[in-house]
């Protein structure tokens, strides 16, 4: 493909892919946003901020944006490696020493464990190889009997941890599933990636990413909690149950106005406005908008393969293969042409080789082309996760199609 660069005002087959979802109820309403080159950010909205809501989508609008949030821990902690706080492959108890002498389930039992074979990394957390689990994946059952189950809307926040050294503390003391460094295990790793920062920086995890983040950035609605004066701007989360629409969570009673604590791997909201700029910061290798965050060289070291040398593909624990992806800071990087297989993790499916990003379980994501200086963010709500499986990749698909028309 060439890369000659235009200014890519209209995404026409992308814009009535995502239309189409819209009009066929299978979501309330949803908003692109891109860029290509230096060019300006455009956004293109349909629908409401929720079934039987009149306020219309827009590039304001307030999504949840769950795993999405990974790829802003992985570049806030690329940012202390920067600085030369962390390393790569610094040990993770010579800063949360709770971690230190870790166990690791041995067979089928979790009650049976052994010694760990190595301590956990830094670059374990970017790339969930710490040896970690998470609801509704690997070690899920004892996560949940823990209170650990971030990312659930469903889920009982009784006896769930207040803090991000609380939910350190209670981690501490489960089994890995597997040896560090020896296994891709999607998991809770950036949560424990935030304590990290907040731990390395002197500064709370939450305050560290508006500080050095989103507040340079001009991201002036992504965060952990909701406002009051933002409730009319967030939108529905609509959840299917028995081929009805209900809440999974109300915006006028949102756990979200009382977030238990700064989940780095997904408890942020955020808006295509500002989701665009964090994107568009990456692709300018650090820069945006005359502002740096970081250097070019640690932008080209965070959308690379980090993966240690053992673990040579991302298998999931339910069935799943990403195909043709390496990790890097919290976000996948398409090592070759994307293969779509139909699957629910099918991410980031049919793309070019260089392609970086991460989606969201409510059905949001944003990928970052390099090579062509573009990005693509998609945002919209439903749950569970695995509906509409066609959403993400058809789009990807037609935005690819757009380009080649375009250029």
């Amino acid at each position: 493909m060439s890369t000659v660069m235009i200014d890519l005002a209209l995404l026409p087959e992308t814009s009535e892919t995502m239309r189409a979802f819209v009009d066929n109820g299978n979501v309330p309403g949803a908003i692109l946003a891109w860029r290509q080159g230096n060019g300006p950010i455009h956004y293109d909205a349909c629908g409401s901020l929720g079934f039987g809501r009149t306020q219309a989508v827009n590039e304001r609008s307030i999504f949840r944006i769950f795993s999405q949030t990974k790829p802003i821990t992985g570049i806030a902690a690329m940012m202390l490696v920067e600085a030369g706080v962390i390393a790569l492959d610094q040990p993770l108890q010579e800063i949360l020493p709770d971690f230190a002498d870790m166990q690791v389930v041995d067979g089928d039992q979790v009650s049976r464990t052994r010694p760990a074979a190595r301590p956990i990394t830094i670059r374990h957390l970017l790339t969930h190889t710490a040896g970690f689990g998470m609801a509704g994946m690997t070690l899920g059952a004892l996560y949940a009997e823990n209170g650990i189950t971030p990312g659930s809307p469903g889920a009982s926040q009784g006896h769930a941890p207040t803090t991000l050294a609380d939910m350190g503390k209670r981690l501490a003391t489960l089994p890995l599933a597997a040896d560090p460094g020896t296994r891709f295990d999607y998991s809770v790793a950036l949560d424990v990636l935030g304590l990290v920062i907040q731990v390395a920086s002197g500064m709370l995890f939450e305050v560290f990413l508006k500080t050095r983040i989103f507040d340079p950035l001009g991201m002036v609605d992504t965060g952990f909690a909701i406002t009051v004066e933002q409730v009319e701007r967030f939108t529905d989360l609509p959840e299917e149950i028995d081929g009805a629409w209900a809440l999974a969570d109300d915006p006028a009673d949102s756990r979200y106005s009382r977030p238990l604590y700064p989940a780095g791997g997904g408890g942020l909201v955020s808006t295509a406005h500002d989701y665009a700029r964090f994107a568009a910061m990456l692709l300018g290798e650090g820069a945006f908008d005359g502002v740096r965050l970081l250097k070019p060289e640690t932008v080209r070291l965070a959308r690379s393969n980090l993966l240690p040398p053992e673990v040579t593909h991302c298998d999931l624990p339910i069935g799943q293969t990403l195909s043709g992806v390496g990790h890097g800071a919290g976000m996948s990087v398409s090592l070759q042409a994307g293969t779509r297989t139909g699957g629910m993790f099918d991410w980031p499916g049919d793309v070019p080789a260089g392609v970086f990003g991460w989606p969201g379980a409510a059905g949001t994501a944003c990928w970052m082309d390099p090579e062509r200086r573009f990005f693509l963010v998609f945002l919209t709500q439903y749950w569970p996760s695995w509906l509409n499986g066609e959403m993400r990749p058809d789009i990807v698909a037609a935005a690819y199609r757009d380009l080649q028309r375009g250029v």
